[in-house]
């Protein structure tokens, strides 16, 4: 080799803002994931019990009181999936909530901003969802009279598309716990009046008008809706909305994008 040969130094391409953005978000994810797991990862298994052990001794309460199920004839399935939106929400949203004054020393870092935490909790969350679904699943297959949606598609969507809504008003409701942080409290005090209108302790079709159409307005007995439209032939589809659900859930998703700069000032 010749000793004047001049090496030229290897040039690096700068990053991209979308390649930072991931980067952050994936770090933040694995931060999630190891102090919410726990040196043994057993924290995994508190994270999918607790859910999934609310919407059990809910199904058990339905079958002790021998509530009948409003259509088919299968308790257990029927309330299954119309229990399963109520505690994807409930458990989603409280922890998007929770994801700012968990990991609110990150936002001291210059790159990070508040939604990359949001999405990371967003993605942790939904996952676990997820599992809640699965593990539903396997409890109707073996303990319902038979599983046979009329749409299994359909199902799969109305799932997805409640981890959707939930991760929305989740995003929304912590963004204002920021500027009014007694706002957690107000939230959840809420969470009964949810319970109540979500559609699981009445039958959303047998409602006369005009207040059927008032309570499809909540986006959660629509998803509660999309599912039993989804798995029973016979389900009336008079209340289901699914173009309002997502709009709704985007419009509250795009507000807090929106939000997002004037609440990140509001903690610096």
């Amino acid at each position: 080799m010749n000793s004047n040969e001049i090496i030229e130094p290897t040039r690096v391409e700068p990053a991209t803002s979308l390649a930072i953005t991931l980067a952050v978000i994936n770090a933040i994810l694995l931060r999630d994931i190891r102090v919410r797991a726990g040196p043994y990862y057993t924290g995994f298994l508190i994270i999918l019990f607790m859910p999934l052990a609310h919407l059990v001794a809910l199904l058990v309460i339905f079958k002790i009181f021998n509530k009948i199920a409003p259509v088919g004839s299968d308790q257990v399935m029927y309330f299954g999936i119309s229990i399963l939106p109520f505690v994807i929400y409930l458990y989603l949203s409280r922890r998007i909530i929770n994801a700012i004054s968990e990991n609110r020393p990150l936002l001291y870092f210059s790159r990070v901003k508040i939604f990359d935490i949001l999405f990371a909790r967003g993605i942790l969350e939904g996952g676990n969802s997820i599992a809640v679904f699965l593990s539903l699943l396997t409890i109707l297959v073996v303990f319902s009279n038979g599983f046979a949606p009329r749409d299994a598609a359909g199902i799969v969507f109305a799932v997805a598309a409640t981890i959707y809504f939930s991760f929305s008003i989740g995003v929304i409701n912590a963004l204002i716990v920021i500027v009014i942080p007694a706002w957690a409290w107000a939230n959840a005090l809420t969470i009964p009046l949810i319970w109540i209108s979500s559609g699981v302790i009445f039958f959303p079709p047998a409602i006369p008008e005009p207040y059927n159409h008032w309570i499809a307005l909540n986006p959660l007995l629509q998803c509660g809706e999309w599912l039993r439209y989804s798995y029973y032939d016979d389900y009336p589809d008079a209340l289901l909305n699914v173009p309002y659900l997502f709009i709704f859930s985007t419009g509250c998703l795009a507000l807090g994008l929106i939000s997002e700069k004037m609440a990140r000032r509001i903690m610096r």
